[in-house]
């Protein structure tokens, strides 16, 4: 059985979402301080914990990297007049970048919103993006989304709404 190591500094609906969905098939700890038990884990996410040591660490990121990172990827995006954003989903060390998400900001956008979205979306893709890590498959997000979606496939390009 594979073991994940979550470290976080506050509560987030990720965490249900990430331990929801891997319970059955892996063994979750959750972490709120660095420790050294951490490198006997199969994969280390982390969610808002700010890891910044040497392990390599699994974190998803507010804009589509390399662009606004910052602590406020968001704002400084809406700041720039950006009309795309999104979540990255990368490892820390060695930096790379393994899947990422765009998202559009409409023209009359508020910070809240698309904040609300993007942090809807980290828990929908996150778990998946973990399952898949942890079975070694290859990470699709078009393909994640669909499984994910309620949508009937519609024929022809017409879509019936779904």
């Amino acid at each position: 059985m594979k073991k994940l190591a979550i470290l976080y500094s506050n509560y987030t609906p990720t965490i249900d979402a990430i331990i929801g969905r891997l319970k059955e098939n892996c063994e979750i700890v959750c972490f709120d301080k660095d420790s050294d038990e951490l490198k006997t884990f199969d994969l280390i996410v982390d969610v808002n914990f700010g890891y910044s040591g040497s392990l390599n660490i699994l974190k998803v990121h507010h804009s589509l990297l390399p662009a606004f990172f910052t602590n406020e990827p968001v704002k400084q995006a809406i700041i720039a007049g950006v009309k795309v954003t999104g979540l990255t989903f990368y490892y820390t060390n060695p930096h790379r970048i393994i899947a990422q998400y765009p998202v559009f900001i409409p023209n009359e956008a508020h910070f809240d919103d698309v904040e609300q979205e993007l942090l809807y979306l980290e828990q929908t893709l996150y778990p998946l993006i973990i399952e898949k890590i942890l079975k070694n498959e290859v990470i699709d997000i078009k393909t994640l989304i669909k499984s994910q979606s309620k949508c009937n496939g519609c024929s022809g390009g017409n879509c019936s709404g779904c």
